[in-house]
């Protein structure tokens, strides 16, 4: 039964996979503070100074803090700036930036928004508003904003590779490409735009171009992890893990924590039934906070095939807190049950909430293992409750034999 579990393991890092294929191409990134506004004071008819004095001790206090910031006392003092001057649109950024820090990001929107109406020229707001839709996945919405930048400030990079990336996931790769290139024109060593176009021709499986494009990168940047994992794609995509994975290493030793490169390890160790290699790489994913439940119900695949049940179901454990919809932990856990700990009892509530979070047994497929799985769970708890009661009389100790009547007299004769 080891196949079921290693594709449902590989579909859930394959997920991941995309998601960090989607993040490879260097798209925009969280906004920082703006530490000076472009202003000199109010003889331009900007800000007053008192204004101005006081954003500058904010950002002082945020430089003072930027290993540990208090966020709710840098809003205090950004918030001052605004009630001494509400023209000061670099204060309504910074709130927006610390909103979007803690997870408020409706907050953050609304803040960038509120700076940018004050302010059309802060490029800054611009771009994270059009970032926070683009994350939203309001992609057509994301386009037009990222086109307005672009259009507004015409030697701007970040805003090309930025639709370069958003029309490469739209599958519109002659204009993906486009932009890329209009990005380099611009910034000729934007490894952003690099990574984009190599991506885009592996999409569009065009091999030998995406090599290309990625040695030309390497040339720029020999340390840039992201270009040894997409370059690892590419020896996949051409049937080469052998290749693939020394690309792959090759990423680590950058970044000994890359998500990516040590995903598609454990992928291979995997689909080899490596699992030593497996768990070393999702062993790690764990350590560096990149243990989704995904990641964690593979750590449990690896370690049942090491013979670990127990570390196994520890995994499973963590995997069901992070995902308690993650259907495959049932089945894999259940499986683990009934065959590694004798359990078949607690197998068949695993199989039962197995078969209720996909939708019912209508839709277990016509080759999945569930069906004979519980007839054989079934009939080991039925040798089990007839062992535990030959057992039982067994124990039971036999009632004493009856006590004879005594003989009847003979007769004697005289």
């Amino acid at each position: 039964m080891t196949r079921p579990l290693l594709s449902i393991a590989l579909l859930g890092l394959g997920l991941l996979l995309a998601g960090c294929a989607t993040s490879a191409g260097g798209g925009p990134a969280p906004s920082e503070p703006v530490k000076q506004p472009t202003v000199t004071g109010p003889a331009d008819g900007g800000p007053s100074a008192h204004a101005l004095a006081l954003f500058d001790d904010a950002n002082q206090a945020a430089a003072a803090q930027a290993k540990a910031p208090d966020n709710a006392a840098l809003e205090r003092r950004y918030d001052a700036v605004r009630q001494a001057d509400p023209r000061l649109a670099e204060a309504d950024f910074n709130l927006a930036v610390l909103a979007e820090r803690q997870g408020k990001r409706e907050q953050a929107f609304v803040l960038y928004r509120s700076a940018l109406d004050k302010k059309p020229s802060l490029k800054a707001a611009a771009e994270a508003l059009a970032r926070l839709t683009q994350e939203q996945g309001d992609i057509p919405s994301a386009i037009a904003q990222w086109t307005d930048i672009a259009q507004k400030f015409p030697d701007d990079a970040g805003s090309r590779v930025a639709l370069a990336e958003l029309y490469r996931h739209s599958s519109d790769h002659d204009r993906a490409l486009d932009f890329a290139r209009q990005a380099l024109i611009r910034d000729p060593k934007s490894m952003s735009a690099y990574k984009v176009m190599l991506r885009s021709h592996l999409d569009r499986k065009q091999y030998a171009l995406a090599k290309l494009v990625g040695l030309r990168a390497l040339k720029i940047d020999d340390k840039d992890p992201d270009l040894y994992v997409a370059l690892g794609d590419i020896q996949l995509a051409e049937g080469q893990p052998d290749q693939a994975a020394i690309q792959f290493k090759k990423a680590l030793e950058v970044r000994p924590d890359h998500t990516g490169a040590l995903t598609e390890l454990a992928r291979l160790g995997l689909a080899d039934q490596d699992y030593a290699a497996a768990e070393a790489s999702l062993r790690r994913l764990v350590e560096t906070g990149a243990a989704t439940a995904e990641v964690q119900l593979a750590l449990g695949v690896a370690y049942k095939g090491l013979g670990q049940p127990d570390k196994a179901l520890a995994a499973y454990d963590a995997a069901e807190h992070l995902n308690a919809r993650l259907a495959a932990i049932y089945l894999d856990r259940g499986i683990l049950l009934q065959r590694m700990k004798g359990a078949p009892d607690r197998a068949l509530e695993q199989y039962k909430r197995y078969v209720d979070l996909i939708g019912g047994e209508g839709q277990l497929p016509g080759d999945s293992p569930v069906p004979s799985l519980r007839r054989e769970a079934e009939q080991m708890v039925r040798a089990k409750a007839e062992a535990h009661k030959v057992e039982e009389q067994a124990r039971t100790p036999a009632p004493p034999p009856s006590a004879k009547p005594p003989a009847a007299a003979t007769p004697t004769h005289p």
